[in-house]
């Protein structure tokens, strides 16, 4: 019950984006590690034993005294109790986000839980694969067309799901764990700082799972070992800059952040749940040692590894240029990433419109804004703080949203010596039976924290407000909720930036439209595009820079390219994602404030889906 993409649950962190300054005056180019990585919707999906390919469900005898819709929809609802419990159990990391202290509700044993990062091996991948296959039997045998609205809607996304993951079955080894960008090396000790210590058990997890990333690091090791032997190493770009994150984080030795951390974060909740100062000594000698003993060798011995594979690098070409596998792989991934079933060319035309539309709200905002808008290019978009973006963006959500769910919300500043690697704002996720605390971390050394924009995307109406309003509906299939697809949650976060940079007179409304619409040009639009065109049609650093020239911006076009082959995926989900809801809005052209309530409740109404789904749906 470990699939290893799975790792990453605990850290489902809705990250904001920066915003670039202008192209010929009004638009110009930040490199990406200027700005927030996006969230990759990884899924602590269980595993079981191996099975035989699939057949057809047996079909019982129907019992003629039996409500075939109860009987239905009885089945429906205990499948998805019984996924959603194996999937939040299926590590710490998983439980730790989303259960706060009541496990027998959903039928969880916290027995079972183990401190561990789950398995990385082609075992474990077809574990996986076999127990998608054995869930899609049992939905085989529940008759959709008896389910009432709700179930019927989980039923949709949890089919579509599986039977998604289940095309990527031959595609194990073009898996790209170590990205340079939020790559597990830097993502996983991340997610340790997340952790919640509610009971005396959390801190024994904690220490577990500081303990068994070492082994976890040895199997990353052995992977990148198997894929360079299937000629699918990375790049030695990628690698540099792999090896350099590896190093640093090697070399920390007493200034790792995670003995800090545990000294002044951890050891203090330990004595509040009743730990001896006897036994919290223990606890921080037992967490230096793992640190500084096990840990830091480790990174250091899986950059030894890496460093050996390097005669077996990639060429530095995009999918097009590396065979018709790794183009069909491309092609499953943006369809996985953007949240849609829909053919390529499909996709892409979405897209171009998506790009068209913003360019169009970029000389709309200019045309109608003050003589010196253009002057202004950068000035903050803010009310001064974080707290006082928030409180303006309550009441803004009572104008043109349905009411939102109670809440308390909680600002944590990331530690300053991961502020380089780390988003300017993060949203963690809330827990399934207590969706009323939330946390939002701010990185301190980063002026977007305070952003208006930033922080809609994260909270209200972004993240925190989508998040809430789908833990309130009545009904709504738990399963769907924690398999939401990134493209569904980004596509609602870039839509938020908009709707509130377009709404926001109070800061001037055409100013904020105008830098909205720049940002999400260059930083969402024009990386999504460019990698289209290098994956897709093999473009290279010349193409694009001809591209780039209508925005005068060709400078660019190497950075472009590289991000294009080196993070082909980095913002599918947002750009895809967006498209497909700025597509929706603007055939429903909803009026008013009570109009756009009615898009929004209709909109949410059907929960966390794949945006084709959602297309139909909202037709």
């Amino acid at each position: 019950m470990k699939k290893v993409l799975c790792v990453l649950l605990a850290l489902v962190m809705a990250l904001s984006f920066e915003g670039c300054a202008a192209i010929k005056k009004i638009l110009s180019y930040v490199p990406f590690s200027q700005t927030a990585a996006p969230t990759e919707s990884v899924t602590d999906a269980p595993t079981s034993v191996p099975t035989e390919a699939p057949t057809e469900a047996p079909t019982a005898e129907p019992d003629p005294t039996e409500d075939p819709y109860e009987a239905a929809n009885t089945a429906f609802e205990e499948l998805d109790r019984e996924l959603f419990a194996m999937i939040v159990s299926s590590g710490v990391s998983s439980y730790n986000q989303y259960i706060v202290s009541d496990p027998g509700k959903f039928g969880i044993d916290t027995e079972s839980i183990e401190a561990s990062w789950g398995e990385m091996s082609y075992e474990s991948h077809i574990e996986t694969m076999n127990f998608y296959r054995e869930v899609l039997e049992e939905l085989a045998g529940i008759d959709r067309e008896m389910l009432n609205d709700m179930n019927r809607l989980g039923y949709d996304a949890i089919k579509r799901n599986f039977e998604k993951e289940l095309l990527f079955e031959d595609y194990y080894y073009y898996d790209e764990p170590l990205e340079p960008l939020n790559g597990y090396h830097t993502m996983l000790p991340l997610t340790l700082l997340c952790f919640n210590f509610r009971t005396k058990q959390d801190v024994e997890w904690y220490m577990g799972l500081v303990e068994d990333l070492p082994r976890f690091m040895g199997q990353l090791g052995q992977f990148e070992k198997e894929k360079s032997e299937h000629g699918l190493f990375m790049t030695e770009k990628a690698l540099d800059e792999v090896l350099d994150s590896l190093k640093d984080f090697a070399k920390k030795g007493e200034s790792c952040f995670l003995i800090s951390f545990f000294e002044n974060d951890v050891i203090p909740k330990a004595k509040e749940l009743g730990y001896t100062d006897e036994e919290c000594e223990a606890f921080n000698a037992r967490n230096r040692d793992a640190v500084l003993n096990n840990l830091l060798p480790a990174y250091k011995e899986l950059a030894s590894t890496l460093e050996s594979l390097r005669g077996t690098c990639s060429p530095f070409v995009g999918a097009a240029e590396r065979g018709e596998e790794a183009l069909n792989y491309y092609k499953l991934k943006v369809q996985s990433e953007g949240a849609t079933n829909d053919d390529i060319d499909t996709i892409v035309n979405y897209l171009e419109q998506m790009g068209e539309t913003v360019f169009y709200d970029l000389r709309l905002a200019i045309s109608y804004g003050s003589p010196d808008i253009i002057d202004r290019f950068g000035e903050p978009i803010t009310f001064g703080s974080v707290e006082a973006n928030e409180e303006w963006l309550k009441t803004f959500i009572t104008k043109y949203y349905p009411e939102c769910p109670e809440y308390s919300l909680k600002y944590v500043n990331v530690p300053e010596d991961i502020a380089d690697d780390f988003s300017p704002a993060a949203y963690l996720t809330p827990a399934f039976d207590n969706y009323y605390d939330n946390v939002m971390l701010i990185n301190p050394t980063s002026d977007s924290a305070k952003d208006l924009l930033t922080v809609a995307h994260e909270t209200l109406p972004g993240h925190m407000y989508q998040f809430l309003y789908a833990r309130n509906m009545q009904g709504l299939s738990l399963t769907q909720q924690i398999l939401e697809p990134t493209g569904y949650a980004e596509a609602w976060t870039i839509f938020t930036e908009f709707f509130v940079s377009k709404n926001c007179t109070e800061l001037d409304s055409s100013y904020c439209l105008m830098m909205n619409a720049n940002s999400t040009f260059c930083n969402v639009y024009l990386p999504a595009y460019i990698s289209f065109m290098v994956n897709l049609e093999g473009w290279s650093i010349s193409e694009v820079a001809d591209y780039l020239s209508d925005y005068g911006m060709q400078e660019a076009a190497s950075i472009f390219y590289e991000y294009a082959v080196m993070l082909p995926f980095y913002i599918t989900s947002y750009a895809v994602g967006y498209s497909y809801l700025r597509a929706i809005y603007e055939k429903a052209k909803p009026m008013g404030m009570a109009g756009h309530k009615a898009f929004f409740e209709k909109y949410l109404s059907f929960g966390p889906n794949e945006m084709d789904m959602m297309m139909e749906y909202m037709k």
